[in-house]
């Protein structure tokens, strides 16, 4: 009897297991985090990714979607402090530099001057290298991970 009823739950549940099993077959590799991602998310803190709005997916997330499209790490840096120091979504930010537009000229647009703002982004990426980046080394060798 216990047999029977044993034999009865996997015949049931034999149909989830399938579409588990199919699902997996279709599911999209999971995309590492940008090393330089997770050292800018201890560079800054929670205000501060609050004030330039990150998406849902958090500043790991968009961070390093911003290193899978291209940006370099001081960029990056310096599109954070000016949405911050400018008071502007990230995102605008982005769309902006996206657009083509001059790092100077988007920081003319938020009324910053560049020139400190540019040696503060020197500063910020002189710490994330030195003392956060070594902190997470690269799972795979970047010419690996562009050719995927």
């Amino acid at each position: 009897m216990k047999w029977a009823l044993g034999a009865l739950l996997v015949l049931a549940a034999a149909p989830a297991l399938a579409q588990v099993s199919e699902f997996s077959k279709h599911k999209k590799p999971k995309e590492d985090s940008a090393p330089v991602a997770l050292a800018l998310n201890l560079v800054f803190s929670t205000t501060y990714w609050q004030q330039v709005e990150v998406s849902t997916s958090g500043p790991v997330g968009d961070v390093s979607a911003l290193v899978r499209q291209g940006y370099y790490k001081l960029e990056i840096i310096e599109l954070v402090m000016m949405s911050h120091d400018g008071r502007q979504p990230l995102a605008k930010t982005v769309e902006k530099r996206k657009k083509g537009a001059d790092l100077a000229d988007i920081a003319a647009d938020y009324h910053l001057a560049w020139v400190p703002l540019e040696q503060s982004a020197l500063a910020v990426e002189d710490i994330v290298d030195k003392q956060y980046l070594p902190l997470f080394p690269e799972k795979r060798r970047r010419k690996e991970r562009d050719e995927w």
